[in-house]
């Protein structure tokens, strides 16, 4: 199912319409008057509306319900029915803005939940489409005219093919965008764009982790540690752990990017759009993606913050399921969960609002088309990183605490997630919970900013290649 839901492959019996519409389009498909419509008039009927031919036999294959290759007005009029109703439902859908009509503010928004890319010229051309008298917005009688006879899957399919066709006759701005809904496009790029920007920021990853687990050994001092980590690692030590860490960051980002789309579309359904189906959304990706890589996280901040204790990643999971069970690779796991909810709502609803403000702020400016390059995409992606850092760095703070303590000789103090932000507040006050939080946005905002920008540009390639 797409934006039409189930295909309209059983008609339902007509109900008191407009016949004097319904009639009307049934003599502008009709075309030498005869009373039915034959295949070259429904050719003739699609090749208008700028649409290729092969669309004629799933709509004779809906419509002629007799199967003796011409649709009579009973037939037609039963499909108009029918259909009108769904494409109703689909218009409402479309009319973000709860106007009456569909504006180039409410066809990007549509087109950006199925996981498209529309430029300026894209949302231009396809309005100009749709708009017979125009006025700039589209009304219910035009969206109804111009897809009463298609039945898409997904209406990205449609809008692909007309914007094609704009293209190779010559229109501006035509042929451009593509659906990057193939439901590994996302994912790929969320994870290929996290390894390159986890690998250059390796030695911020390190500092981070290590005053999280160690602040309060070298005085709070980043220098302090730094230095500590040259002399006994050399310069390497900046990148320990980095081979761990793309075993997981890889897939962890491939779950989070991918798993986003589809579980904001879930939570819209259920219930509607606006800013709580967003941050459920993104939330809800953040945590299944924590759990779904969990042990490996847990390794791999031990390796990193305990030189020595562990050969490898391999050694490092056997060895914690021998000695503390099974279970303990997944200890702290709800504490991650938790951390998960701001810190992934924050990171996705304050890059989502910043891409949405800045290609939508250049809607209809001449002949530009405004994309999400590189450039643009490091600083929305830093914007999402820096906010998802401040959101969540208590939880984050906290949680790794408890996963690393009695590990490498530190003490195991705490009971809980909670204890231990306690704790931490009355030991080291609330400075406490936040014990490496400028090597943590130092690593943050030039992380997410090499991600998002990354994402963008595989994204945009994976879309064009495949």
């Amino acid at each position: 199912m797409g934006w039409f839901g189930k295909k309209n492959s059983a008609v339902a019996e007509p109900v008191a319409e407009d016949d004097g519409h319904v009639l009307a389009l049934f003599k502008k498909y009709d075309k030498d008057g005869n009373g039915t419509i034959e295949s070259g008039e429904l050719l003739q009927a699609l090749a208008e509306m700028k649409l290729p031919a092969y669309h004629a036999e799933e709509i004779f294959d809906t419509i002629d319900t007799n199967h003796d290759g011409k649709i009579d007005l009973k037939e037609f009029t039963t499909y108009v029915t029918a259909k009108e109703l769904l494409l109703r439902e689909t218009f409402d859908k479309f009319d973000v803005s709860k106007t009456g009509k569909i504006n180039s503010s409410d066809m990007f928004h549509v087109l950006e939940d199925m996981h498209l890319h529309p430029t300026s010229q894209d949302i231009k051309k396809l309005v100009e489409i749709f708009d017979d008298d125009h006025s700039g917005e589209i009304t219910w009688d035009e969206f109804r005219d111009h897809l009463l006879l298609l039945n898409p899957a997904d209406f990205s399919k449609i809008a692909d093919e007309w914007l094609h066709y704009s293209g190779e006759h010559g229109a501006t701005g035509g042929g451009t965008m593509k659906a990057t809904g193939a439901n590994w496009h996302p994912a790929a790029a969320g994870g290929i764009g996290a390894a390159i920007s986890r690998t250059c920021v390796a030695p911020l990853e390190r500092l981070r982790m290590q005053m999280i687990a160690d602040g309060a050994k070298f005085g709070g001092s980043n220098m302090a540690l730094i230095r500590h980590v040259i002399k006994t690692e050399g310069i390497g030590g900046g990148w320990r752990g980095n081979g761990v860490n793309m075993v997981r960051i890889l897939p962890q980002n491939a779950v989070a990017f991918g798993a986003k789309g589809p579980i904001k579309k879930a939570v819209e359904e259920q219930f509607g759009k606006g800013v709580f189906s967003t941050i459920a959304g993104s939330s809800l990706a953040g945590m299944v993606c924590i759990s779904s890589v969990y042990p490996l996280d847990l390794a791999r901040g031990r390796i990193t913050t305990s030189p020595g204790v562990y050969k490898g990643l391999g050694d490092a999971l056997v060895r914690i399921s021998k000695e503390e069970g099974v279970g303990a690779l997944y200890k702290g796991i709800s504490h991650a969960n938790i951390w998960a909810i701001p810190y992934y709502a924050a990171t996705f609803c304050s890059y989502d609002a910043a891409k949405k403000f800045y290609i939508e702020g250049y809607l209809g400016e001449g002949e530009e088309k405004r994309t999400v390059g590189p450039g643009v995409g490091l600083v929305l992606g830093m914007v999402g990183g820096c906010c998802g850092t401040v959101a969540g760095f208590p939880f984050e703070s906290a949680r790794r605490k408890m996963q690393l303590q009695g590990v490498g000789g530190r003490p195991a103090m705490y009971k809980g997630l909670f204890d231990c932000i306690g704790g931490v507040v009355r030991t080291e006050g609330i400075g406490g919970l936040f014990g490496g939080v400028s090597a943590n946005i130092a690593k943050m905002a030039p992380a997410s900013a090499i991600t998002f920008s990354c994402y963008e540009s595989i994204l945009k390639a994976l879309t064009e290649t495949f």
